[in-house]
């Protein structure tokens, strides 16, 4: 299971970054989000059949939102974000070897109707990157400072196998060896 770390000095707090189990419910969530958001849109369009796909990825891209700034350095990818108004605590963070989701409660200041109030409320941010090389999950730490989210992970890299002989070094030159000898035969 893999646990929070904080990836920079200070006084930066810990987001909570989900363990394998928790990112199936986590998942889970987004898909139905998604799904509820994309009945919504067929009903506001009438009802017509269809369009479901259409429907799905509106869904899907309203839902989830980019967001996060991916850069490689060495064997590391760094993600970041920007989180106003976000506490540490209300930051979850879903990685798999080819994505990551961050869900974040963003407060909100509104101006009453009548302009003398003003009212606090919590809404959920989902931002999203699916990446183009794989990550190891279990090595990433996360922070949030200054409004700031920024996850460190490492690059997974393939498990590299023992060469088999005819692909070493040494076979290699005897194989050309013999080739430049047959060469000169004939």
């Amino acid at each position: 299971m893999a646990s929070p770390k904080s990836a920079l000095s200070g006084s930066s707090r810990t987001p909570q970054i989900l363990s394998e189990e928790q990112n199936a419910t986590f998942q889970d969530k987004v898909r139905q989000l998604i799904a509820q958001r994309a009945y919504d849109i067929y009903q506001n369009s009438g009802g017509d059949h269809g369009n479901d796909f259409e429907h799905w990825v509106q869904a899907e891209n309203e839902v989830l939102q980019r967001g996060l700034e991916v850069r490689e350095s060495g064997s590391w990818l760094a993600l970041n974000a920007s989180i106003p108004d976000g506490s540490a605590d209300d930051v979850e963070i879903c990685l798999t070897p080819t994505s990551v989701t961050v869900r974040a409660e963003k407060s909100e200041h509104i101006q009453s109707a009548d302009a003398n109030e003003l009212a606090r409320t919590q809404r959920e941010i989902y931002l999203t990157h699916d990446l183009n090389i794989e990550i190891e999950p279990s090595t990433a730490s996360a922070t949030l400072k200054d409004q700031k989210l920024t996850i460190m992970v490492k690059k997974r890299y393939p498990v590299s196998t023992a060469p088999n002989a005819a692909t070493s070094p040494a076979t290699s030159s005897v194989a050309q060896s013999l080739s430049k000898k047959e060469s000169a035969k004939a």
